[in-house]
């Protein structure tokens, strides 16, 4: 398998706009550079040949960041549909990964579970989000996935794009995507953009407002994750308490009347299926559905006061209703008072 940095448009347009990386077909050359400008604001890397056909299962894989878990990012590839077999084993469909830094750390990885290609877009610029040859690879795409990464480069170079307009359509199609850290942060409707810096529970508590709490929208349309929002390294990083302001000021801003939270340990990632049924995969602390009090629009204090919200922790290996927002998992209420959270059972995780 060819695995190499692709910075020609006929390199590109071979591409499909996935995440997972496939082992179809045998090795072969690649094409000869066209004689025309080269393309700016990318680099792409490519393994495999994108030649798969298959019928998609839709759904979203949301992954709280660290190491990628192999059974949840299978799970995302088989959403996409099988394309044949291969020493006994399925081969799945064409992935394509996005980013804005980093090479192709995911291509290999994925070749090994099973995809028929990987083609990974690092994107550098607006004119690159906007490469006929990006859209291309995106539409022809069994799987996307987005990887870690600085969300605010995400939201700053894709919004408005080519890249952008490609990735929903897909979705509208039927295609699953997925994302780990940064890119679990986007695929919701409410946005942590993480603009100027990346905040703390402690500086969201003491100052819901404090610039390092900027809000963006809509960047990629998943069904089922409407009204939602989501937070990656949740345990692992202690942001309880931000993920509580974030849920609070959407409804003080009147954002969202009946937002809900989906917080995602590292190294634990979260599958929803068409049905709505969610499993939780991987290690660590799994998941966390956080479902704030009904709030009027208003101006919150500061440090922050407000009514207590529920938490339901799902472990590893679990399953819950993405549609009710319901789990059979540990429930319990965490509260802000001047700044200050408390939980009902005295722990918070």
């Amino acid at each position: 398998m060819h695995r190499r940095p692709c910075t020609t448009v006929a390199h590109a347009v071979a591409l499909l706009v996935v995440v997972a990386c496939g082992g179809g077909g045998d090795p072969v050359a690649p094409p000869a550079p066209p004689t025309g400008a080269l393309p700016t604001g990318y680099t792409a890397y490519v393994t495999g040949i994108p030649n798969a056909t298959t019928t998609p299962a839709s759904g979203v894989y949301l992954a709280g960041g660290g190491t990628d878990d192999a059974t949840g990012m299978t799970w995302l590839l088989t959403q996409g549909g099988i394309a044949g077999s291969r020493a006994g084993q399925p081969v799945y469909g064409d992935v394509v990964v996005l980013r804005t830094s980093g090479s192709d750390g995911y291509n290999r990885f994925l070749e090994q579970l099973g995809a028929n290609s990987v083609a990974t877009f690092v994107i550098t610029s607006i004119d690159g989000a906007n490469s006929d040859s990006v859209a291309a690879a995106i539409a022809r795409a069994e799987v996307i996935f987005v990887a870690g990464g600085d969300q605010s480069t995400y939201v700053n170079l894709w919004s408005g794009t080519r890249l952008q307009r490609a990735v929903n359509t897909r979705i509208a199609q039927g295609y699953p995507i997925g994302g780990t850290s940064a890119g679990l942060n986007v695929l919701a409707p409410y946005i942590y953009s993480a603009q100027l810096t990346s905040t703390t529970s402690a500086v969201a508590l003491a100052n819901p407002y404090d610039p390092s709490i900027p809000c963006a929208t809509n960047l990629v349309e998943v069904p089922r994750l409407r009204d939602r929002r989501t937070e990656p390294h949740f345990v692992a990083r202690d942001r309880m308490g931000r993920f509580y302001t974030f849920l609070v000021r959407l409804q003080a801003d009147d954002a969202a009347r009946a937002p809900r939270g989906l917080a995602v340990d590292e190294g634990s990632g979260v599958g929803i299926a068409a049905t709505r049924r969610a499993t939780v995969f991987g290690v660590g602390a799994g998941a966390y559905l956080l479902s704030p009090p009904s709030l009027s629009r208003s101006t919150l204090p500061a440090p922050l006061t407000s009514l207590a919200m529920t938490v339901t922790r799902v472990p590893v290996g679990s399953t819950f209703d993405a549609a009710s927002w319901t789990a059979p998992g540990l429930v319990y209420t965490v509260t802000a008072t001047a700044g200050v959270l408390t939980s009902s059972t005295g722990v918070m995780y």
